[in-house]
C-alpha cells in the first residue's frame, strides 16, 4: 500500500494515481463490511453476557442503526469543508470508538458506543465512494467501485473466521473489536497522500461561499428535474437497509439457537462467504460497466430475496450454507447503489443528496427492521419466521430501481 500512495503523491500518471487512491481508500471501506457482519455474528454471545433475549437485541439493533442517519449531519461537512478532512475525522473517530466498545458492561452502553461508531463508519464510507466517484472517469467508476466494494466483502468475513478461535482466549467476543480499529493504520496515508476531488475544488470555488441549508436542499431535490431520482432512490436505500436488517442482524443468532449450529459451523462457510462476497462485488462493478446500473440492481435484488428463502425457509444444513453463502455476493447491490446515488445528482449537492436519499430516510430500514424481526420473534418464538418473512421487503426494490434513469455513460 506504501507504493501505491507513493505513485498516489508522485502523480507520474493517473493511472498510478488512481490505483494509489483505490488502495488506500480499499483499507478505509474494508472496515464496513467487518462492522456491519460483525453486530450479527456476536450478537447471541452479547445476549448471554448482557442477559437480554432477542426483543432487547432488536431494539439496541435499532438504535444503533439511528446512528446512520444521524450521520446525515456530518456527511452534510463534506459539501462544506471537503470531502478529505471528513474522511480523516471520521476515519479516526470510528477506530477509537471500536476500541471503547471492546470495554462496555452491558448492553445500554455497548449500544451507545455502537450508535456512534455506526455515525462515523458510514460517513467515512459514503466520503471514500464520494471520492471515487469525482476522481476517476466514468468508464472506471463501476469497476472502482466493485474492488472497494470487495475489499468490503474481505471485511466482512473476518469476524466469522476470527470468532471460532478468538473465543478460545482470554478477550472472547469483544476481542473482534480490537481488530475493528484498524483503519487507525491507514490515516497517516490519508493525510499525507490523498486529494481533494478537483470536480469538487472547482465547483466550491464556483460558489464562494457557504452551501444551502437543509430546506433549501430539500427544496432542491424536490424540484421536477430531480424529484423522481429522490424518490426512487430513497425506496432502493430503505429497501436494501431493511433487507440488512432483517435478514443478516440475526443469522448467528438463528442457527446457533434454532439450527443448533455451533461458530466453527460458521467459521467454515466463512471463507466460501469471502470468495461469494468478493466475486459478488467485482461481478457488480463489471455488469454495471457492461450491461447498465438498473439491470445490475435488479439482478441483485432477485438474489437477495432467493438468499433469504434459501437461509430461513429450507430446511437442514447444506441450503442454510447455500443462502448464507448467496447472500454474501449478494449484497454486491450496495456498491450498485453507492455508484447510481453519485452519479444521479450534481456535484453541488452529490454529498448532501446521499444523505437524504440514504442516511435520512433510507437507513430508516435499517432501524425499523431489527426492531420488528424482534417482536415477532417474541410472538411467534422463532426468528426465522420473522427474518424470512420481513426480508422479502427487498423486492420493494424493483419498482424504485425502473423509477431511476439509466446514468452509465454519465459525466
Amino acid at each position: 500500500m506504501t507504493a501505491a500512495a507513493t505513485a498516489v503523491a508522485t502523480g507520474k500518471s493517473p493511472r498510478g494515481r488512481h490505483a494509489g487512491l483505490i488502495a488506500m481508500l480499499s483499507f478505509v471501506v474494508m472496515f464496513e463490511g467487518f462492522d456491519l457482519n460483525l453486530t450479527s455474528i456476536i450478537l447471541p454471545y452479547a445476549a448471554t453476557a448482557f442477559g437480554v433475549g432477542p426483543a432487547d437485541l432488536g431494539a439496541a439493533m435499532s438504535f444503533i442503526a439511528l446512528g446512520a442517519i444521524c450521520a446525515y449531519l456530518t456527511l452534510r461537512l463534506a459539501d462544506r469543508f471537503g470531502r478529505k478532512p471528513v474522511l480523516i475525522a471520521s476515519s479516526v473517530g470510528f477506530s477509537v470508538g471500536t476500541l471503547l466498545t471492546a470495554l462496555a458492561p452491558g448492553l445500554l452502553g455497548f449500544a451507545a458506543l455502537q450508535f456512534v461508531t455506526r455515525l462515523l463508519l458510514v460517513t467515512q464510507v459514503a466520503s471514500a465512494y464520494t471520492i471515487v466517484s469525482e476522481t476517476l472517469p466514468t468508464a472506471m467508476r463501476g469497476k472502482a467501485n466493485g474492488v472497494l466494494g470487495a475489499c468490503a466483502s474481505v471485511g466482512a468475513a473476518l469476524p466469522a473466521m476470527l470468532l471460532a478461535p478468538l473465543l478460545e482466549t482470554a478477550l472472547g467476543w469483544r476481542g473482534l473489536f480490537l481488530v475493528g480499529a484498524m483503519p487507525l493504520l491507514v490515516v497517516p496515508l490519508l493525510v499525507r497522500f490523498v486529494r481533494e476531488p478537483a470536480v469538487f475544488v472547482a465547483e466550491r470555488a464556483a460558489r464562494e461561499g457557504r452551501g444551502p441549508g437543509p430546506a433549501a436542499e430539500l427544496r432542491r431535490l424536490l424540484r421536477p428535474d430531480l424529484r423522481r431520482r429522490f424518490a426512487g432512490m430513497s425506496l432502493l436505500w430503505f429497501a436494501l437497509n431493511f433487507f440488512a436488517g432483517a435478514a443478516t442482524y440475526f443469522f448467528t443468532y438463528h442457527v446457533l439457537n434454532e439450527r443448533g449450529w455451533v461458530a466453527r459451523d460458521i467459521a467454515l462457510i466463512a471463507p466460501f462467504g469471502l470468495a461469494a462476497a468478493a466475486g459478488g462485488y467485482l461481478l457488480a462493478g463489471f455488469c454495471m460497466d457492461r450491461i447498465g446500473r438498473r439491470t445490475t440492481a435488479l439482478g441483485f435484488v432477485a438474489l437477495c430475496a432467493l438468499s433469504a428463502g434459501l437461509i430461513y425457509g429450507a430446511p437442514g444444513w447444506w441450503p442454510v450454507a447455500a443462502g448464507w453463502v448467496l447472500m454474501q455476493g449478494a449484497m454486491g447491490l450496495w456498491i450498485v447503489g453507492f455508484t447510481i446515488n453519485a452519479e444521479l445528482f450534481p456535484t453541488a449537492i452529490r454529498a448532501t443528496a446521499n444523505g437524504w436519499c440514504h442516511n435520512l430516510i433510507g437507513r430508516w430500514g435499517l432501524v425499523a427492521a431489527p426492531l420488528l424481526v424482534g417482536q415477532v420473534a417474541r410472538i411467534t418464538g422463532s426468528t426465522g419466521t420473522a427474518c424470512l418473512s420481513l426480508s422479502m421487503v427487498v423486492l420493494v426494490g424493483i419498482p424504485a430501481v425502473l423509477m431511476l434513469p439509466e446514468t452509465r455513460g454519465d459525466r
